[in-house]
């Protein structure tokens, strides 16, 4: 998807404390100006995916957000 929501996850994700890695990345329409996503990330840090699902709650237009986390 061509769309600023896409980058503007993978900057969420690449400017977090915890580093993680994206590995697979879903968006799709979910409404006028609303979006769902699935992330699949990498990372050598135990990390709840509840956390990178709160850093992503910034972005209003992101209604459903599914987030992985897999050790690297």
């Amino acid at each position: 998807m061509d769309d600023p929501v896409v980058e503007e996850i993978r900057e969420v994700i690449e400017n977090s404390p915890i580093e993680a890695t994206i590995a697979d990345l879903h968006v799709w329409h979910a409404g006028k100006g609303k979006y769902s996503a699935i992330i699949s990330l990498l990372s050598d840090e135990e990390v709840s995916p509840e956390y990178f699902k709160e850093r992503l709650g910034i972005h209003e237009e992101l209604v459903h957000i599914t987030v992985e986390n897999n050790r690297s």
